[in-house]
């Protein structure tokens, strides 16, 4: 028969402790081992069990850096990790991709469809080899693209001109809606400009004109009567014009 205080039962330790950073531990509050993609703790100084295996590390291990953990920082990003503790000596660093539920990754595929039930916000986006539908409606600041096909629905943006103005590229599209505050207004067309911008202008009010100073590619530069329209256009290397230019 065995008695109790004849029986030693040593302590087992095992934990787990979650995090995320985006800088590595420092160093020197460590003695710190690095392991490499195909070693063991027995690879490492102290990782030979010395007197017997009590105990089985002699040195605290931690692991803050290597090519799964301090490479892969890269700059400001998130990296989680994981502290696996297996004894009072020594403290394995895990990398991983999750933490909190909220997933950390540098790039992704997948096979099977994606659900995202909150907002999602892209940086530089790619998307080709396969075409791509929108069921409901697309909201954006600008799309540029070198070919766009199919119908559109749009709306013809509308600027109020009262005073002497220079033509801003970005307003392609445009129509110019001209009611001088005076007796003429003067629009100015920049030096150069985009293949293919143009923009539409109406003189709105009688007995008033406008006047495009330093267009020469037209029947004339000035719009006098009340209702005259004009486009004016950029080709690449000079603007012209077309309507009622006089």
């Amino acid at each position: 028969m065995i008695s109790a205080a004849e029986v030693s039962q040593e302590q087992q330790w095992l934990s787990f402790v979650e995090g995320k950073d985006s800088t590595a531990p420092d160093p020197s509050a460590y003695a710190l081992h690095v392991l490499g993609a195909d070693h063991s703790l027995n690879n490492i100084t102290g990782g030979d069990p010395t007197d017997g295996f009590s105990p089985w590390v002699t040195d605290i291990l931690v692991y803050p850096s290597s090519d799964y953990w301090q490479t892969l920082l890269n700059g400001d990003r998130i990296r989680p990790y994981i502290d696996l503790s297996i004894s009072d000596y020594n403290t394995l660093r895990i990398p991983s991709a999750v933490k909190d539920y909220d997933l950390y990754a540098d790039t992704g595929k997948f096979y099977e469809d994606v659900v995202i039930d909150g907002s999602l916000t892209l940086g530089t986006t790619v998307i080709g080899g396969s075409s791509i539908s929108i069921p409901g409606d697309l909201t954006c600041d600008k799309v540029i693209a070198n070919t766009l096909t199919g119908s559109a629905n749009t709306k013809t943006l509308l600027l109020e001109i009262t005073s002497n103005t220079t033509f801003n590229n970005d307003h392609t599209g445009y129509i110019y809606q001209c009611k001088p505050s005076g007796s003429n207004v003067n629009i100015t067309l920049p030096a150069t400009s985009d293949t293919g911008v143009a923009f539409t202008v109406n003189n709105c009010v009688a007995g008033k004109t406008v006047t495009f100073p330093n267009l020469v590619n037209a029947r004339g530069t000035v719009l006098g009567e009340q209702f005259s329209a004009a486009t004016i256009y950029w080709d690449g290397s000079a603007w012209y014009g077309i309507g009622d230019l006089v």
